[in-house]
């Protein structure tokens, strides 16, 4: 229980983008490009994508690496509107052709957002190191998420963006490739927008804290369901 006590995690709702809230101040990372590897994966129609010293992934070829300049677009507005500084340890995958400002693929939403935050050695679990916490630790963990989540709420609605939870499935710790991740999953809107699902996933590496959020508009669960499901299993991050 210690060591996820010790977890400050909240989710971030715009764009199912994640932040961290320690006393109600954001930090939030963005994505820089450089340094990020993709290449053909065993199914020749996934990428695999290597973010050096810290991970790899497949993304299906429904969806890109978000870079050029929409990302540019996205970091000006999060720095210039929310004060969101930036920085190469998020990454962002959204659907196919929106680096190219399709008019189709604007109309679609997903996302798939990794991203590190750093610490020192011990600070976190080990990646090997299970997550153990009773039941009614579990309750305490969970409200206190769903607290930092209201908080996050109600900051984006004095920044313009009116922010609604709709549902909310409580935390829980599951198994991912032989590691322990908490994990929870909710529905949101932005602006009175179509419902979104996100599902949060945290894992604890030594000195580092990962994690990923992956979401999709539920009116477009056809399109999306099916592989975004796939995608948590094939990451295999790097022990420290």
């Amino acid at each position: 229980m210690k060591k996820i006590e010790r977890l400050i995690i909240y989710p971030l709702f715009l764009v199912a983008n994640w932040m961290q809230i320690k006393n109600i101040i954001l930090a939030v990372v963005s994505v820089l490009l450089a340094g990020i590897l993709i290449t053909q994966a065993q199914d020749a129609t996934w990428l695999t994508v290597s973010i050096p010293e810290i991970c790899t992934y497949q993304i299906p070829p429904t969806v890109e690496i978000q870079k050029g300049t929409y990302k540019q677009i996205n970091d000006q507005n999060r720095k210039m509107i929310f004060e969101i500084s930036v920085s190469s340890d998020r990454v962002v995958a959204q659907p196919k052709g929106i680096n190219d400002f399709d008019l189709a693929s604007l109309k679609k939403y997903c996302r798939i957002i990794v991203e590190t935050t750093r610490g020192t050695k011990g600070d976190y679990a080990k990646l090997d190191e299970p997550l153990l916490a009773s039941e009614a630790e579990m309750k305490e963990i969970d409200k206190e998420i769903k607290n930092q989540s209201d908080q996050l709420a109600a900051i984006w609605d004095t920044n313009g963006v009116k922010m609604t939870i709709l549902s909310w499935q409580s935390a829980k710790i599951i198994s991912i490739n032989g590691v322990d991740v908490l994990m929870w999953t909710y529905t949101r809107s932005m602006d009175d927008a179509p419902p979104v699902l996100v599902q949060m996933y945290i894992i604890q590496n030594n000195d580092l804290m990962h994690s990923i959020a992956i979401s999709y508009r539920e009116s477009e669960k056809d399109i999306w369901a099916d592989d975004l499901g796939k995608v948590i299993n094939t990451f295999k991050f790097k022990k420290r």
